[in-house]
């Protein structure tokens, strides 16, 4: 009887560790796809069909004149020959076989460990459910950039990161339910800071994606101040007003950058806080301090040096990281107010 409980507890863990960094890899070369502007190449969805990639001279000029009709081509890439389309095409071709694996590594592998009694049946098909749904919403993000506009629409490109983070934490909470537990003395100040610090990640996760689909990480290069001024006077250029919160690439650097100062000084305030009084549970608050460190410090180099491409994948990178720190002191606390 232990010897099964125990077989049924590792292979859960090994599954769930591989769905984990799959999904990290996916978020990742996401992420090269939008900044090499890749995303738009394949005009068309087919889930089945769409497995193989072109396969002789004439399949690639068909998917090269699909590709001409777009908005991108016609604004942006007119000069485009057919191997400079290649090089883009191969980019989203790779992020969506990724998709596909995933989709099969949870789907069918996950069926097997649940036939063997390893897996939880309702696991399975959460997962590979929203995995199906990531990929609906990803396709409606590139039919989004395919209209009028040479790029996806910012709103669907957060959402469409939103369900990959959504993900990545539904497969921590799974985990983290084999993990120890984190004891953790709590006084009224702790927990609101505990609670008040998840809708303060995901709207800082908001104004990042945002300020990617905007390239509103190119308006300036300087830090704490945009070019001299606090908030440029064109920050509130849009009307109505309301429309520079969230369309205006001034307005969203400025409010990404503050946002991302607020929030390491929650987390370093919620950190001093716990570990000035208990030593037994520091590790997972010390982690999150650091990695939140990084992400800032990645964030101005970022804006420095005008969002080169291995910077901006790892400040994305970092921000998954961020999200699995705070999850782990969330789905592992033990505490008592």
């Amino acid at each position: 009887m232990l010897l099964s409980v125990m077989l049924k507890s590792r292979a859960k863990t090994i599954w769930l560790v591989g769905f984990m960094v799959l999904v990290l890899t996916m978020i990742a070369v996401g992420g090269v796809t939008r900044l090499t502007r890749s995303g738009l190449s394949i005009a068309e969805w087919k889930p089945v069909a769409g497995i193989l990639p072109p396969l002789n001279d004439w399949q690639w000029n068909e998917q090269f004149e699909l590709y001409k009709k777009t908005p991108e081509f016609q604004q942006v890439n007119f000069e485009f020959n057919i191997h400079d389309y290649k090089k883009i095409f191969m980019w989203e071709y790779l992020h969506r076989q990724l998709g596909r694996f995933i989709f099969f590594y949870t789907a069918l592998l996950g069926f097997v460990l649940w036939r063997k009694k390893r897996l939880e049946g309702k696991i399975v098909l959460l997962l590979s459910g929203t995995i199906i749904f990531q990929g609906l919403i990803g396709w409606l993000m590139v039919k989004s950039g395919l209209q009028t506009l040479p790029r996806v629409s910012p709103y669907m490109l957060s959402v469409h990161y939103f369900l990959a983070i959504t993900v990545l934490g539904m497969a921590y909470f799974f985990l983290s339910e084999m993990r120890n537990r984190i004891e953790l003395q709590k006084n009224f100040q702790t927990h609101f800071l505990i609670i008040v610090l998840g809708p303060l990640l995901a709207l800082q996760i908001f104004y990042g994606n945002l300020t990617s689909g905007l390239k509103a990480g190119l308006v300036s290069q300087t830090f704490p101040l945009m070019n001299g001024q606090f908030l440029p006077a064109m920050g509130m250029g849009l009307d109505p007003w309301w429309r520079n919160f969230f369309e205006n690439p001034v307005t969203v650097q400025w409010i990404h950058r503050w946002i991302g100062m607020s929030t390491l000084f929650v987390i370093y305030y919620l950190g001093f806080t716990v570990i000035s009084q208990q030593k037994n549970s520091r590790g997972p608050f010390i982690h999150l301090m650091g990695i939140t460190t990084a992400q800032v410090i990645f964030g101005i180099l970022n804006l420095v040096f005008r969002v080169p491409i291995q910077l901006a994948i790892l400040h994305q990178m970092i921000a998954s990281l961020i999200v699995l720190g705070y999850l782990n002191i969330l789905f592992r606390q033990d505490s008592t107010i």
